[in-house]
């Protein structure tokens, strides 16, 4: 754990585990991605970079091992006239993050659930390494 860890560390409390941290990094990401970047102006050309500046830019969060950015191109519009683009939305947007905490690492996702109309964020998969 380095100098600033400890730090920080002190603004959690004493019952929160590594399991605990690993769960909130990631949480805070996938929520920081969404409320950040949906609303961004989107045409099919654009996916490949909008996708790789969100997987570099949110990785720097802390303890964040990785992150996959899909946009749906399928929903997507090409451009038909200069007042035509689409907008970057949960409904179009997939995320994987993966955060590790100490021995917790954990994967997080999100996704457009069509039988709750809602781009519902969840936990995948939780490992002690």
């Amino acid at each position: 754990m380095d100098r600033i860890e400890k730090k920080a560390r002190k603004y959690f409390g004493t019952e929160v585990t590594a399991r605990d941290r690993a769960i909130f990094e990631g949480a805070i990401t996938l929520g920081a991605i969404f409320h950040q970047f949906t609303g961004l102006p989107l045409t099919k050309s654009l996916i490949p970079l909008i996708q790789e500046t969100i997987e570099k830019t949110m990785s720097v969060q802390p303890f964040i091992q990785k992150i996959k950015v899909k946009i749906n191109e399928d929903e997507v519009r090409d451009y038909a006239h200069t007042y035509d683009y689409s907008v970057l939305s949960g409904d179009i947007l997939e995320l994987e993050v993966i955060s590790q905490y100490e021995n917790a690492r954990v994967h997080l996702g999100m996704k457009y659930v069509e039988d709750l109309d809602y781009p519902l964020m969840f936990i995948k998969k939780i490992e002690e390494i």
